[in-house]
């Protein structure tokens, strides 16, 4: 079997050493094509915007004076109620927590000398999270509260939808942009599992949709020196260019709104790239 798929390789290597010779000696008269069809169907576009997860509501617990930690009631990760107590200092002070959630950090331990202001202790509230992204000033006009957005976890490639439920009209500066902070609220949102503070997210917005509509891979699109599309037609023996009239690209198809039918045949020149993949795609067939 082996033998018979390195030979099978050895005939397509010939083949495409025989057609690139073939082109270099004939010129234009051997163009290789490759043929893409036209189709209906659906095209969405998006506005992608980046973000994170964030807590809604957390609590910093901070050592109200100079002292010593006497007494820790709690371990980091545990889950506590509003009201539970968290720290004693030899002050007679006792610590605690001022909303129901985990015990996210424990900065100190029995013992610890703190001073004014020390951080001690981090809650989170983890059942009650949100996402938070960053729009430009020029597609803020995409942002529109009660809008519909997908996320996806940059890390884990998992998505949900979400209801943009705020937008922040005091801007930052960033060079020569102005950016507004939008987000998402997320408590009755079902969360995949494992979403934590912190994790980063893309946020896409619908910007424009259309069906039944004809499409076409741009890979199939050219376009003049002046910025006519147009499409290789075959008409007989000879290759014309055909031109068009686009709308909507998701980058992978574009809509044809005028020149073209859906099932209409048309041609594009094979680079050397092309001819480099459908050797790759041969070896692994053959090969593998």
């Amino acid at each position: 079997m082996k033998e018979k798929r390195v030979k099978w390789l050895w005939i397509v290597l010939i083949l495409v050493a025989a057609a690139g010779g073939w082109m270099l000696i004939s010129g234009r008269s051997a163009q290789q094509y490759g043929e893409a069809t036209t189709v209906t169907g659906s095209i969405t576009t998006y506005y992608n915007f980046s973000g994170a997860i964030e807590v809604v509501r957390s609590a910093t617990v901070i050592s109200p004076a100079a002292s010593t930690v006497t007494k820790i009631y709690v371990q980091q990760n545990d889950l506590i109620e509003e009201g539970d107590r968290l720290i004693r200092l030899d002050n007679g002070t006792t610590l605690k927590a001022e909303l129901t959630g985990e015990v996210t950090s424990l900065g100190v331990s029995e013992g610890s000398v703190v001073t004014v202001g020390d951080t001690l202790a981090e809650v989170m509230d983890l059942t009650e999270l949100r996402v938070d992204f960053q729009v430009d000033e020029y597609d803020v006009d995409a942002i529109a509260l009660g809008k519909t957005a997908i996320v996806t976890v940059d890390g884990t490639g998992e998505t949900f939808e979400g209801t943009i439920t705020s937008l922040n009209k005091r801007a930052t500066q960033s060079g020569d942009l102005s950016y507004y902070t939008a987000g998402i609220d997320l408590s009755d949102v079902s969360l995949p599992e494992g979403i934590l503070p912190g994790m980063q997210v893309t946020v896409d917005v619908l910007n424009q949709h259309a069906e039944d509509v004809v499409l076409l891979s741009v890979s199939a699109v050219s376009f003049t020196t002046d910025n006519q599309p147009y499409v290789l037609m075959r008409d007989g023996d000879t290759v014309n260019q055909v031109e068009i009239t686009v709308g909507i690209n998701d980058g992978n198809n574009v809509e044809i709104t005028e020149g073209l039918a859906s099932g209409d045949i048309v041609l594009y020149e094979i680079t050397s790239t092309d001819t480099f993949t459908m050797l790759r795609e041969a070896r692994q067939q053959y090969v593998q």
